[in-house]
């Protein structure tokens, strides 16, 4: 662990810390804080599948302030913590503890690469019911490897101070002292900063959907093939036809496109002959006449029309495009489809 002594810096030299960004109000505030503090702000922002912020916001919110702003991926292996986390889940399959720690764990290999003398996080004591309670914090600090190089500006005052706060690296009594769900000192923050357009908070991480994390233990349970496979889950209608079969059925025209691209070479593209109504990606290998009559009935079912002009349907594998062929869609009743809905 790098410690660094405002004495051993050169006159000149500014500390370094490293803070993450969502794009979201208090994580802006508190790099708005410490960068006013004199220190050198190196952001952060992970991204995931399902969403915790929003990149766009944070790289035009970290650009208005001046702040170089780092993307970081969260791929495969941040699945695993979705699976398994140590302390729990939240209401849905949102394990925000967890979470919290391994973004904080790579956030402290930033800041020791760059010799940088601690995170610090927008988080408050109190605003959040899983993550952000007193002995949560505690939780997170410890677990993270950053015991005592992890400050939280905005409600630094009512939490023990850091070692950089001691060290007087940063002025603990220019630091803050909110706590609670309100969000009305953030707001006020905002205004005198001249703030705008930042992510609004509770919208954030589709796992704290009940609907997405249904998905998600579908996609757990029965095998994903890679990172877009869970990624697909975002978008369009999910049916599960049997243990190695899902159909997703796009919305409209946007999520047709968007479900082609992020298809695996191994999936199927079903489509109405007449293209008046949904695409359809049929997920698993080697599928049967009657899985594909099935996905076809569930296309025809969702189509404009269906009754009269999509009796038929088109499909063929993602790797061999123009190997397209046409099969007769089965008739679905209403009860077979509820039964298939994930």
């Amino acid at each position: 662990m790098i410690g660094i002594h405002k004495e051993s810096l050169p006159s000149d030299a500014r500390p370094k810390a490293v803070g993450l960004i969502s794009g979201g109000l208090d994580s802006i505030l508190a790099a708005k804080v410490i960068k006013d503090l004199g220190v050198e702000v190196h952001g952060l922002y992970f991204s995931m599948p399902w969403g915790c912020g929003n990149k766009e916001k944070a790289l035009a919110m970290a650009g208005n302030l001046g702040i170089q702003l780092e993307v970081i991926e969260l791929g495969e292996s941040f699945l695993e913590v979705v699976k398994k986390p140590k302390h729990g889940y939240g209401s849905a399959l949102n394990p925000c503890v967890d979470c919290k720690i391994h973004m904080l764990i790579r956030a402290r290999q930033h800041m020791e690469n760059i010799g940088a003398a601690f995170v610090f996080t927008g988080e408050v004591l109190g605003q959040r019911p899983m993550s952000q309670l007193k002995q949560s914090l505690a939780i997170i600090e410890k677990e993270s490897g950053l015991t005592g190089r992890l400050l939280r500006p905005l409600t630094a005052q009512v939490l023990e101070p850091t070692i950089s706060e001691k060290e007087g690296l940063v002025d603990r009594s220019k630091l803050l002292s909110i706590s609670g769900r309100s969000r009305k000192e953030q707001i006020s923050l905002a205004e005198k900063y001249g703030i705008k357009d930042y992510l609004q908070p509770g919208g954030g991480c589709l796992l704290t959907d009940k609907n997405f994390a249904r998905r998600m233990k579908d996609a757990f349970k029965h095998g994903h093939r890679d990172l877009n496979d869970v990624t697909s889950l975002k978008w369009g209608r999910h049916f599960r036809i049997s243990e190695n079969f899902k159909v997703i059925l796009g919305r409209d025209e946007p999520e047709n496109n968007i479900l082609r691209q992020n298809a695996h070479a191994e999936d199927y593209i079903i489509e109405p002959v007449n293209k008046l109504g949904p695409t359809a990606v049929l997920k698993g290998k080697n599928p049967d006449p009657e899985v594909l009559r099935i996905a076809g009935g569930l296309v025809r079912e969702f189509s404009k029309k269906h009754k009269t002009s999509n009796a038929e349907v088109d499909y063929w594998q993602v790797n061999h495009k123009d190997a397209v062929s046409r099969i007769k869609a089965a008739s679905l009743t209403e009860e077979q489809i509820d039964g298939m809905r994930i």
